[in-house]
């Protein structure tokens, strides 16, 4: 049997008293869902009753919970159960309950391994569950089929109902890691603490017997495994606040429907170093600019952050000294340069002005962008838009965004930049766009890798691929 993933709890408190989710023209609460409350209290597990429309299938069910104030959950926190029969090792029949989580599907070999089963264990058919004192989309592992008036009426247990949970239950996913499945009735649901009621359960068995169901891959539910986010921030402090907000938002789009709010969000650190600030005079400042830049990659690794940005586009001129670093503690850097060129190849862009200061826009030595946009024709701004923007940037940065700085931006864009297609390669220009209420009527696109680096790093969340087919919006007229 595998280890349980234990987690230290206070005594259990009750949720709301059953009669008190009585909806109007409701009397009684029904047997079932006073058996499912009663086996969860006698065991001293946390427990939870809730109520939903009316759901039969995991898919459906998973849509219809309420947790959290939120309806919908998400699949693998749905339980999925399956009454059958086998032929134990004296040859005798048994029945079995098997449960695994709803976006995984039922191995039926390996559930006869660890049934040590004769034979292929079979599914009960629907008259033969009735007869039980169940039915479809009610089965669940509470065993309340045990107090049943079928219990002398129906046929004679002469073993005790063994119960099969999936390996995979033993390890909660998201937050707050508890599974749901129906309390009796199709309109009751109960969320349970699995863990501790495995703890307090006999007759189950704790095996690996659930494969991927591929037909799940079609919808995404959130992040199965909610990897960490480290963002390294500084330059300005606000473009690392303003891209948490962003990769927030991307999430909750790319989910729709199927988001639960708060905790489908990404758990994310920032990393707040006002030596960023020193990259706007890079080409001096290259020296002691690293020892402090080191120290906060290393301190993101070691606090398990599992994929690091950083916002600031000169300060990805350190790429292959960051990527050393996390390589070293298993941590993936993505990089803005790479996602901005791998977007703008996927979009079919071979032409663009890039915006930015000097150490990002010359494409010399200090940029990070010099080998990612290789094959692309660059515009380059001017020597006195380069005067103009980093005026610009040290408004931002003081000052915040505003209506007078988005005018500067659209005087320099439209006195300095020749190109339609303009990439705003500098936070504070990314500030200042998000700024923008109106849309633009100069008929340019601009494209703001900041946007895009948040709809990178949400992929990367949700285990979705980079550029999506959907339109990203991280391109707007200017």
């Amino acid at each position: 049997m595998a280890l349980l993933e234990r987690k230290a709890t206070a005594p259990p408190e009750e949720g709301p008293s059953p009669e008190s989710l009585l909806r109007s023209g409701e009397t009684s609460v029904p047997r079932a869902v006073l058996q499912t409350a009663g086996f969860l209290k006698e065991r001293g597990v946390w427990w939870q009753l809730s109520r939903n429309h009316e759901a039969f299938s995991c898919r459906d069910a998973a849509r219809k919970r309420w947790r959290l104030g939120h309806e919908g959950i998400e699949l693998w926190n749905e339980l999925k159960s399956f009454f059958g029969r086998f032929r134990n090792a004296s040859g005798r029949e048994q029945y079995f309950m098997a449960h695994c989580r709803a976006d995984r599907i039922l191995n039926i070999g390996r559930l006869g391994q660890a049934l040590k089963a004769q034979g292929v264990p079979e599914r009960l058919d629907d008259e033969e569950v009735q007869r039980l004192g169940l039915r479809y989309g009610l089965v669940n592992p509470f065993e309340t089929w045990k107090h049943s008036a079928y219990e002398m009426d129906g046929p004679l247990l002469t073993a005790p109902v063994l119960q099969v949970f999936d390996t995979e239950l033993i390890h909660r996913l998201g937050v707050p890691g508890n599974v749901m499945t129906n309390a009796g009735e199709l309109t009751w649901a109960v969320e349970f603490d699995i863990v501790d009621l495995l703890e307090k359960m006999d007759h189950t068995i704790v095996a690996d017997v659930a494969d991927l169901n591929r037909e799940n891959e079609r919808e995404v539910w959130g992040a199965r495994d909610q990897p960490s986010i480290g963002i390294l921030t500084g330059n300005s402090p606000e473009s690392g606040m303003h891209l948490w907000t962003e990769v927030n938002r991307r999430v909750r789009e790319i989910l729709g429907s199927l988001s639960c709010g708060d905790v489908s969000m990404p758990p994310v650190t920032v990393f707040s170093l006002p030596a960023l600030g020193l990259t706007m005079e890079l080409d001096r400042r290259e020296q002691e600019i690293w020892p402090h830049l080191r120290k906060a990659v290393v301190d993101a690794c070691r606090s398990g952050v599992q994929v690091l940005a950083i916002a600031c586009h000169t300060t990805h001129y350190f790429t292959p000294q960051i990527r050393k670093i996390c390589d070293e503690y298993g941590t993936e850097f993505l990089s803005m340069a790479e996602v901005l060129a791998q977007w703008l190849r996927h979009q079919g862009l071979q032409e663009i002005a890039l915006v930015g200061i000097r150490y990002v826009s010359e494409l010399g030595p200090w940029s990070a962008y010099r080998d990612p946009l290789g094959g692309i024709r660059v515009e380059r701004p001017t020597e006195r838009a380069k005067q103009l923007l980093g005026e610009l940037a040290y408004q931002v940065k003081a000052e915040g965004p505003s209506e007078s700085g988005l005018n500067r931006l659209r005087d320099v864009l439209r006195s300095e930049v020749a190109s339609d297609t303009v990439v705003l390669a500098l936070t504070e220009l990314s500030i200042l766009l998000s700024f923008q209420r109106k849309k633009g009527k100069s008929g340019r696109l601009l494209i703001d890798p900041l946007a895009l680096y948040a709809e990178a790093l949400a992929c990367r969340y949700l285990g979705l691929p980079f550029p999506r087919e959907e339109a990203v919006e991280a391109a707007k007229p200017g």
